[in-house]
């Protein structure tokens, strides 16, 4: 009976001491989550406000732009394809401090060339139509396997227009945007077919 008893003590006293333990852990995990919480949050708020920042839009860049219109285009030649072009004259820019990087245009991003000639400033961001290939759609999973993935979107930094667009540049090592509003259309260009080979 003694050692009944004995077994008794001996397994509460376990039990006491495995309860004394897991309230310890339990205290020790909320004093850590009490710490760690706050120092998380901050990082996130960080984050979101440093994107915000990258993201915030240049009133006055600097640099001039003269003037802008977009111009779609069709390839004369079958399977050729066709696009757009956004042209624009930029003056005032100083390309040892300044480096003009991509235009977003109609949910597209694409990088701005230099056309210049004789130092006239002009730009122009191109926008291909990639011609329409056919979709394999098979039981056969190797077969569907030269379908190209679909091309996701790129973020863009705010709200446009169909006639706006955001010259992204970098100046002092940071990158910023500068909106670029009243971009006129032009009529389409439609360049001849090419005569056809003769034998």
């Amino acid at each position: 009976m003694k050692k009944t008893n004995q077994q008794i003590n001996k397994s509460t006293n376990e039990q006491i001491n495995k309860n004394s333990e897991q309230s310890k852990l339990k205290t020790n995990m909320h004093k850590y989550i009490k710490n760690i919480l706050p120092i998380l949050l901050l990082i996130g708020f960080t984050s979101c406000s440093s994107q915000q920042t990258t993201m915030k839009l240049q009133e006055k860049p600097p640099f001039t732009v003269l003037s802008s219109f977009s111009q779609p285009w069709t390839s004369g030649q079958e399977g050729g394809g066709g696009g757009l072009n956004v042209h624009m004259t930029i003056q005032n820019l100083n390309t040892k401090k300044i480096t003009l990087k991509d235009f977003y245009f109609r949910g597209e991003k694409t990088k701005l060339e230099d056309n210049s000639t004789n130092n006239n400033g002009l730009y122009v961001a191109r926008y291909l139509k990639p011609v329409e290939k056919e979709i394999i759609l098979h039981n056969d999973h190797k077969k569907e396997a030269g379908n190209e993935p679909p091309k996701l979107q790129p973020k863009f930094p705010g709200e446009l227009k169909n006639n706006e667009g955001i010259i992204s540049y970098e100046e002092d090592g940071k990158l910023k945007y500068y909106k670029l509003e009243n971009i006129i259309y032009r009529f389409p260009i439609y360049y001849p077919s090419a005569p056809p080979n003769k034998q």
